[in-house]
């Protein structure tokens, strides 16, 4: 038998364990009874910084059977039954385009369906990748198919590997799951912020991989998806090109299905599907800049005094400042502890920045995005426009430096809009250069950023300081646009062409993306057992 307990609170100065075993017996379960304790959630409570408590929910697994209407708070584990579902009959050839999450996801359900799959990559296998993007920071050589960007795993593979997100869906135990049984932390199935780091996430998008090609998938790294085919609105193939071949051959591969994971960079992509006829619709995105700070201070920003207690990591924070005569948000995004900077350049002459963490999250600073919240058509009413302010400021950025580096400004000087006069300690390895941030974004972002920043410089103690710098530009925090679906999870104008995940719209993170990938697989591809 096993049953549930929770909303545990228990001291970090405590044994944790010791603990969650009282408070079973205390509930009315007898010690003996007891055969295993199992983590459903854990999360942390640092609201009083002199008390900082874990609190947990927990399964446990009973050695015989008890009466639950005794018990104090206690009820009865639910079983989760899944749906047998069976691929479709007559289907046809397949291909997934991307391995981010969601391509890769969706490959692995073709799989497990019996379809194989043939996977476009772009970019290059993980290891080739890492080489590549090494190049990149030492001679700002930038590869436009296979960097921060592009490349086996997505742009995920080069983040915090952050796993929380908004969506509610059953498919979330099937993700998580997967991602354990391939290298990720178990941690990750029960912790409240779940992450894995970059470092494991390379690990785990190997993994993937070798399983789907086991299963009868095939993968087909630095190859480029030139032209989706289309026929009186309906899919008929893909024209392909090697990108690493020094003849340009571009071939065609038939195939009834595409599955269209790209990620929300594919400027070029989303430019061909346009040509082609593809409909598509702009969507609202987000523009600022990477705030950072020593790691040291955002710890004692949120843990207080207890910052170096051997339990605690390194401490998150989310923060949101809503401008309502606007109807416009202000959010942090990607907050990365004990993590770096890096340059997420994937066109040549545009240069932009990202955050990433390694799984012990134990770098020297501690960074996130800061960004306004932009609605849709408000750069313009072409299909683009968004797409194009993005690149307007990634190239103004290059300009300034003069390659791909990138722009500071301390965050009390850009509140008070005067240039930094020196120079700054920072994660980011590549080149910087200060500059006057009220000289690069438009008076809407510019406005927001500082009431944001003024009403957190008051709630947040330690936020906006001396060691507070801004690193910039943050351009890419989703698509600017959307490949509209219908509810069967087909694209509204073109038969046999199914967009999934961040590059299409419909998901916002690792998790969000590889559940979309789950879903639209299952929609269009099975039939209830």
């Amino acid at each position: 038998m096993k049953v549930i307990i929770n909303n545990i609170n228990v001291s970090i100065e405590k044994d944790q364990n010791l603990e969650l075993k009282k408070e079973i017996i205390k509930r009315g379960i007898k010690a003996d009874n007891i055969e295993k304790i199992e983590y459903s959630k854990r999360s942390i409570d640092s609201r009083k910084k002199s008390e900082i408590k874990f609190v947990y929910n927990i399964e446990v697994t009973l050695k015989n059977d008890v009466d639950i209407l005794g018990l104090d708070n206690v009820n009865i584990a639910k079983e989760i039954d899944e749906v047998p579902l069976k691929a479709k009959t007559g289907i046809g050839r397949v291909a997934v385009v991307g391995t981010g999450p969601a391509g890769l996801f969706a490959a692995l359900r073709l799989c497990e369906l019996g379809i194989k799959p043939v996977v476009y990559e772009r970019g290059e296998k993980v290891d080739e990748r890492d080489l590549t993007i090494d190049k990149f920071v030492k001679f700002s050589m930038l590869n436009p198919d296979s960097n921060i960007q592009f490349g086996e795993g997505g742009a995920g593979t080069y983040s915090d590997g952050k796993l929380n997100t908004r969506v509610k869906s059953g498919y979330m135990n099937k993700v998580f799951l997967e991602l354990v049984q391939n290298g990720a932390q178990e941690q990750i199935l029960w912790d409240y912020k779940p992450h894995v780091g970059t470092d494991v996430l390379k690990i785990v998008v190997k993994n993937l991989r070798e399983k789907i090609i086991s299963s009868g998938g095939e993968i087909r790294f630095n190859t480029l998806v030139k032209e989706v085919i289309i026929l009186d609105g309906k899919v008929k193939g893909l024209k392909i090109q090697d990108v690493k071949s020094p003849i340009q051959v571009e071939e065609i591969e038939l195939f009834e299905h595409v599955v269209l994971g790209i990620g929300h960079s594919s400027r070029d992509t989303y430019k061909m599907l346009h040509t082609k006829g593809v409909f598509m619709e702009n969507k609202p995105f987000a523009i600022g800049a990477r705030i950072e700070h020593p790691r040291l201070e955002i710890d004692k920003m949120q843990y207080g005094n207890m910052l170096d207690h051997p339990n605690l990591e390194a401490a998150t924070y989310s923060l949101t400042y809503n401008n309502k005569e606007e109807a416009r948000g202000v959010f942090s995004f990607c907050m990365c502890p004990g993590g770096v900077i890096v340059n997420a350049a994937s066109q040549e002459g545009g240069s932009l920045v990202n955050g990433m963490s390694y799984s012990e999250r134990d770098g020297r600073f501690s960074n996130s995005a800061l960004v306004v919240g932009i609605k849709a058509n408000e750069f313009g009413d072409e299909l683009f426009s968004g797409m194009e302010y993005q690149d307007k400021l990634e190239k103004a950025a290059y300009d300034e430096v003069g390659n791909y580096g990138a722009i500071y400004q301390n965050a009390v000087d850009f509140l008070k809009g005067k240039t930094t006069n020196r120079k700054i300690d920072s994660s980011y390895e590549m080149e910087l250069k200060s500059y006057d941030l009220n000289e690069l974004f438009p008076k809407v972002i510019l406005d927001n950023m500082k009431m944001a920043m003024g009403h957190w410089e008051k709630t947040q103690r330690n936020f906006i300081t001396e060691h507070a710098n801004l690193i910039g530009p943050e351009t890419r925090t989703s698509a600017p646009v959307k490949i509209t679906r219908n509810e069967l999870g087909e694209s509204i104008n073109t038969k046999g062409l199914y967009p999934i995940g961040e590059g299409a719209g419909y998901a916002g993170g690792i998790i969000s993306a590889a559940i979309d990938g789950l879903k639209i697989i299952d929609l269009v591809f099975t039939i209830k057992d």
